[in-house]
């Protein structure tokens, strides 16, 4: 079965063409280990990234609920990677973002932990649900904190969008800025939401699913 879906994948792929070869459109891949097969599995895509010099992002689920890797790469061409010796999961799809791979190894370079959140949009709403993550993103800017970089399916996934924040380690992720209650506040303001208690609130009328992750970085 999943050699079929790559099958199909690939020929789609080709049939999009032209539009998607550009510097800021990534392959991501979720793999979940078949059962005593995931040490196999982080090794194997550890070599991977080694014959590539490098040119891919390894994130490890902290839990491995619905999928255990997350491999990221810069999309130029259609090439699919057979796992099926060591999984029982694989979904290949294609997602574009604003920042370059050159900016994403950057941020990756300092990073030791991520923080994963992957949106489906209510139907009709997805432009809004993206105004959303560029308003949180001027709150955690406004706060002293890097905003996250939004990602947008382009094909294979019936996740609209989603965001990768880059920590250094959970102490980093967990912490606050040591601004008072009204600097949070009118930061929440000056991104566009009615108050910093609602922000959670604003997100949720443009979703039908979210799943989020703390995942930590695989070298």
């Amino acid at each position: 079965m999943i050699k079929f879906r790559q099958s199909i994948f690939a020929v789609i792929f080709l049939l999009l063409c032209t539009p998607l070869f550009a510097q800021n459109n990534y392959q991501i891949t979720l793999l979940r280990a078949a059962p005593g097969e995931l040490g196999e599995l982080i090794e194997y895509v550890k070599k991977q990234k080694s014959d590539t010099n490098g040119n891919m992002m390894i994130m490890r689920h902290s839990q491995g609920d619905h999928w255990d890797l997350m491999l990221m790469t810069p999309f130029s061409k259609p090439e699919m990677h057979d796992y099926s010796e060591w999984v029982d999961f694989q979904h290949d799809f294609l997602v574009e973002s604003e920042v370059s791979w050159k900016e994403l190894l950057e941020k990756d370079s300092e990073a030791g932990l991520y923080h994963i959140e992957m949106f489906n949009a209510a139907r009709g709403l997805h432009d809004e649900l993206l105004e959303q993550r560029a308003m949180e993103n001027i709150y955690y800017n406004e706060t002293n904190r890097d905003g996250n970089v939004i990602f947008v399916t382009k094909f294979g996934s019936d996740v609209d969008n989603f965001t990768l924040g880059f920590y250094k380690d959970m102490i980093d992720f967990a912490a606050d800025p040591d601004l008072s209650d009204k600097e949070f506040e009118d930061a929440a303001l000056k991104a566009g939401f009615e108050s910093r208690a609602t922000i959670g609130l604003y997100l949720r009328q443009f979703l039908v699913g979210h799943n989020d992750t703390i995942a930590t970085k695989v070298n």
